[in-house]
């Protein structure tokens, strides 16, 4: 047309168009496994393909054969909290507030007392002495060789959480929202700090640290001798597991189903990956991997850098309580179903169960590795304690 400005490059671009319209009509139409699959980030997925293990694919590893070993029925309400070791026996609570020590080889009393008060948590100890917190405000120290008492402390408020021995120190983290700092070798209370919020996890070890979550989503660093501060993270929900250090890196659960991961210096999040419902119990860092257990019935393994999933291993009932492990497995209790299951690392194959068989009861602690066997605790009435003795099947 007269008149008309013709420039460069106009021309040219609608064949560019339209053969570009082309290839992405071609691609849509093509077989699917000759387009490239955009990978899911999602916790939901059944086996994705990052799961590649650096181990034969056709071993299988030994079962597991769980033997009797003893019973004790000693107490007369049900168990407070989970068992723990010191000075080389057994060491559990009942409800009504009796402690007893046993030897771990034929469940004989070592020693009992009573502190006439109720208890909600069980005993910590540092390998000498055991420490008992009661629901009315008092931390009582006993002897781990013969349960005298050493020495007792006020707290105020009962315990929220179960109390930890951390270094020198007992921590213990009270229904008033306040986390102590006692001294473990006199009882006199060295720290302390008030909390946004009632704690919601027991106190944690970390390099020069103690880590404490809240019912208001707050995870703390606090200075483990002063509990000053080190930094704060605003989860926005309930801190729902232990926090746990491993290389320069914090992992834990919350209220709104993710497991998260953040940088220990900063307590900045480096990730976090969605679960299918609540985690309380305690993630377990083994190698590149971790591994949470959960209300959904499930174990889910991540990788600890990144938070993919790599797998979920099935098991009957919810996942609430801590797993124990040893050096090649992981024995969990899920809860009601009254079984004790062993998994082999790093996949998780199941190589071994006991049943517990009696009526109407199931397991109500973490299961305690101690030796060659593991010790559980069950009763609904009253407290009982099974050890089992746990061996690889021969041949």
């Amino acid at each position: 047309m007269p008149g008309m400005m013709h420039l460069p490059g106009i021309r040219s671009r609608a064949p560019a168009r339209a053969l570009a319209a082309g290839i992405l009509c071609l691609l849509a139409l093509w077989p699917g496994p000759l387009r490239a699959e955009r990978r899911q980030k999602t916790v939901f997925r059944s086996q994705p393909v990052e799961w590649n293990l650096e181990v034969d694919e056709d071993h299988k590893p030994p079962d597991l054969v769980f033997q009797p070993a003893w019973t004790w029925s000693g107490f007369r309400a049900p168990l407070a909290g989970d068992p723990v070791t010191s000075a080389g026996s057994i060491v559990a609570a009942s409800r009504d507030g009796e402690v007893a020590a046993l030897d771990p080889g034929n469940g004989a009393i070592v020693w009992k007392a009573t502190l006439d008060a109720p208890l909600t948590v069980g005993p910590a100890t540092n390998g000498t002495l055991v420490f008992q917190a009661t629901a009315r405000g008092r931390l009582s120290a006993l002897q781990g060789s013969d349960g005298r008492p050493a020495w007792t402390a006020d707290l105020e408020s009962g315990p929220a959480v179960p109390v930890r021995v951390i270094g020198r120190r007992v921590l213990v983290g009270t229904s008033g929202g306040m986390l102590l700092s006692i001294d473990a070798g006199t009882g006199r209370i060295a720290a302390r700090r008030a909390l946004p919020g009632r704690p919601s996890t027991a106190p944690e070890p970390a390099p020069g640290s103690v880590l404490i979550g809240t019912d208001h989503g707050v995870l703390l660093a606090l200075d483990e001798t002063t509990l000053a501060p080190l930094w704060r993270h605003d989860a926005g929900q309930a801190i729902t597991s232990p926090p746990v250090f491993d290389e320069g890196r914090i992992f834990f659960a919350a209220a709104d189903r993710t497991i998260r991961c953040l940088r220990f210096t900063s307590g900045r999040r480096r990730w976090s990956a969605r679960a299918g419902a609540a985690c309380t119990a305690r993630p377990i860092v083994r190698g590149r991997y971790l591994y949470v257990l959960c209300y959904d019935n499930d174990i889910y393994v991540l990788n600890k850098r990144n938070g993919h999933q790599l797998t979920r291993v099935r098991l009957g009932h919810r996942l609430d309580a801590d797993p124990a492990v040893t050096a090649d497995h992981l024995l969990v209790v899920p809860f009601t179903e009254a079984i004790v299951v062993g998994l082999a690392f790093p996949r998780l194959q199941t190589v071994g169960r006991y049943a517990l068989e009696v009526p109407g009861e199931w397991f109500t602690t973490s299961p305690l590795w101690i030796a060659d066997r593991v010790a559980l605790g069950y009763g609904r009435s009253e407290g009982r304690i099974l050890a089992l003795t746990v061996a690889e099947k021969e041949g």
